[in-house]
């Protein structure tokens, strides 16, 4: 009955969003989208991505290269070899020891980051995850990097359109005893993402994450086959728990991402895929996501006046 609410509810709030979801689990609604897109844009993307090329010189990421970073992608649903540089990395962190980050990405769960035992006992709980609001407009380091013209370069070809910035997302997962609901909720079980009919998401890992220790954990190539271990699994979403993923694909292809701060990779999220709960080290991780369309929920966009602190 809750789940029959829930949906109800996302129905009423976001219906574009929600009937997308609907039917863009399907593999033969997501291609039909994408090539009627990649047709109706065809001669908007090629100056696009013209204009990328022109200003490459200025890229963070001028020694990428383009065309195999997007086969790797294609192929495996993941691509790794980005890295920040130093000076990007320590302004994006400088800025998040400084603003206050919200507990469970709610604008009234405020706290600055030296109070967090604070906010704790204000919250009765532990806090697993934090992000913060506005990280683009607050932030030029982080502005930069969602118009780097090798990124966009990258969106364009990936989502052979031109792309849609539909999010920037900023937040630290903290090393805490978490609940097995703030676990579920923080996407910390295995799953897969249903956010457009096609988008795919670039991470930077902000400081050092160590395997085993909040790494990012995908499965290779599952954009193109999902588990089907339940009938139902043919037309739902679902978590999944580690064993099932075990019994479902060989061993070498579930990939464990870890990496000092600065390590960046890109990810079609619709593969299986989830974060590990910190053990000892807080991660502060980026996000900047790309799509055909825009639903207005990616994004970390908060009007000030609603923003509230509890420590």
């Amino acid at each position: 009955m809750a789940s029959y609410r829930s949906v109800l509810r996302s129905l009423r709030d976001h219906p574009r969003y929600s009937l997308m979801r609907a039917i863009a689990r399907f593999s033969a609604v997501r291609h039909g989208v994408t090539a009627a897109r990649r047709t109706m844009q065809a001669t908007s993307l090629r100056p696009y991505l013209a204009d990328c090329n022109a200003r490459m010189q200025v890229s963070k990421f001028a020694g990428v290269n383009c065309d195999n970073f997007v086969h790797e992608m294609n192929e495996n649903g993941v691509a790794l070899g980005l890295h920040l540089p130093p000076e990007i990395r320590d302004e994006i962190y400088s800025y998040a020891m400084r603003q206050p980050c919200f507990a469970d990405r709610d604008p009234a769960r405020g706290f600055a980051l030296n109070r967090r035992t604070e906010a704790e006992a204000a919250l009765r709980k532990s806090i697993l995850l934090a992000q913060y609001f506005n990280s683009a407009e607050n932030c030029s380091a982080i502005a930069t990097l969602a118009h780097d013209p090798m990124l966009l370069a990258i969106a364009g070809k990936y989502l052979q359109s031109v792309p849609t910035l539909v999010g920037v997302n900023l937040w630290w997962t903290f090393a805490v005893n978490a609940s097995a609901e703030d676990r579920d909720r923080h996407a910390h079980l295995f799953h897969s993402d249903v956010d457009d009919f096609r988008f795919f998401k670039f991470f930077f890992y902000i400081t050092d994450v160590r395997r085993g220790d909040g790494a990012h954990v995908c499965v290779l190539s599952s954009h193109r086959r999902r588990p089907r271990l339940r009938i139902s699994d043919n037309w739902t979403l679902r978590r999944y728990s580690d064993l099932e993923i075990e019994r479902s694909y060989p061993a070498d292809r579930i990939l464990e991402i870890s990496g000092p701060g600065g390590t960046g990779f890109a990810e079609n999220t619709l593969c299986i895929h989830k974060g590990l709960t910190p053990n000892h080290e807080n991660r502060l991780m980026l996000q900047i996501q790309f799509a055909l369309f825009d639903y207005g929920l990616m994004h970390d966009q908060c009007e000030d006046a609603k923003l509230k602190l509890v420590a």
